[in-house]
């Protein structure tokens, strides 16, 4: 279904061509109609590990869930019909052994935290995933006062050493993130074949933009790549090189960024805490905490079969020890 013309979206991950770009057009929706109008749609991807057909979030996309119009009334009205739609969206999803999807209970002012309801009355677990954002719509200066002394120390000392700019090729960010990543032995986690793609796609809607840190020789120091729309920017991708001793590049490339954000009249979200070295160095920038659902469901036939494929693993490595 992927490339269809419905726009109905809270946030720029449920993009139609956010979508197309990511999936090489091979996403899927389940839509809600009221009349001729679409009032919900819940986009979705469909895999296969074995015999078994899942659905995972599309690479590059740390938020998806159901796009709702519940339309005016009173605020219990619109929650009843967003509720209603929910429910009615997930029921119609194919059959999945297993289905995960991050979302965010704060769109659509907030009416998005009735998602939780509905996902979990249908036979979900949900778990929580965390962020950091700040309003980046406020005064950089106040911003700044706000963050850790130690932050802005780092930011100051970088700002002396590098300098920040733009960069328009896709391709020297995917080399610079995999050879950093050759140089300390770590596995790449990301798969980067429809990033020079999506890159394009933000760049013709003005809704992305990579920034680098040079060196005085010209090499760069650190990246990070940012996307952005309906009032957010996202912190979606980082890399440093190696020989780098503190995150004072990646710092200053963030502090570059809010700026970024409050000229162009957004939010800031650091794109998920996912372990506390990453809340501390996040968290000394000052945001405010935020919260996102996981949604997660899985048979019993596929839960029962990964339980025995981890206590093999298991198993045949003690056997080594």
């Amino acid at each position: 279904m992927g490339g269809n013309s419905m726009q109905l979206s809270f946030s720029v991950f449920q993009e139609p061509w956010w979508l197309s770009a990511v999936t090489g057009d091979r996403y899927n929706e389940v839509t809600v109609k009221q009349g001729d109008k679409l009032v919900g749609r819940l986009p979705f991807v469909t895999a296969r590990r074995g015999v078994f057909r899942i659905s995972l979030m599309p690479a590059f996309t740390h938020l998806l869930g159901p796009a709702v119009d519940v339309g005016v009334g009173k605020p219990q009205t619109q929650l009843t019909r967003r509720l209603s739609i929910t429910r009615e969206l997930i029921d119609r999803l194919p059959p999945f052994a297993y289905f995960k999807q991050v979302f965010d209970p704060t769109a659509a002012g907030g009416l998005a935290i009735a998602d939780g309801l509905a996902f979990q009355d249908r036979g979900f677990r949900l778990s929580a995933q965390y962020t950091f954002q700040i309003d980046a719509r406020h005064d950089p200066g106040s911003i700044w006062d706000g963050m850790n002394f130690k932050v802005r120390q780092h930011i100051r000392r970088a700002d002396e050493k590098y300098s920040i700019d733009s960069l328009d090729d896709p391709e020297r960010f995917i080399n610079f993130y995999l050879s950093n990543l050759r140089k300390i032995n770590e596995v790449n986690r990301v798969n980067f074949q429809q990033f020079p793609l999506l890159f394009s796609e933000c760049q013709t809607r003005a809704s992305g933009k990579i920034l680098c840190a040079w060196k005085p020789n010209g090499e760069p120091a650190a990246m990070i790549y940012l996307v952005w729309g309906h009032g957010v920017m996202y912190y979606l991708l980082s890399t440093r090189a190696p020989d780098i001793s503190d995150n004072g590049a990646v710092s200053l490339l963030l502090w570059s960024a809010i700026k970024l954000a409050h000229k162009l009249g957004l939010r800031f979200d650091f794109d998920g805490v996912y372990n506390s070295g990453s809340a501390r160095f996040l968290s000394g920038f000052g945001g405010q905490i935020g919260v996102r659902f996981i949604g997660m469901r899985i048979n019993s036939t596929y839960r029962s079969l990964q339980f025995i494929k981890r206590k093999f693993v298991s198993n045949s490595s003690e056997s080594f020890v």
